[in-house]
């Protein structure tokens, strides 16, 4: 679904999965940790964004371009604007 569409609001992914945003949330860091996704997420906002992982490699978020500091296995969290970046391995 996202990587069809690139991005998508996690709003919309619950409703098309009859899912709460909790559960959403949970199967998108499951993924991740399956390294199965690359992409990253804008709680703040809702939205889930697809990108192929050569893309989020480095040292910059993809989503305001402040420097990245490692939060966990697979995720990189942007102390900017507080976006994960989920890697895959």
């Amino acid at each position: 679904m996202v990587q069809a569409q690139g991005q998508v609001q996690i709003s919309d992914v619950a409703l098309e999965l009859d899912a709460s945003h909790d559960q959403v949330k949970a199967w998108v860091y499951d993924l991740v940790h399956k390294g199965l996704f690359a992409g990253y997420i804008n709680w703040d906002d809702g939205t889930l964004y697809s990108r192929d992982a050569a893309q989020l490699r480095g040292d910059k978020c993809p989503s305001c371009g402040g420097e990245l500091e490692l939060a966990g296995k697979g995720v990189v969290q942007c102390p900017f604007c507080g976006a994960e970046i989920f890697l895959t391995g």
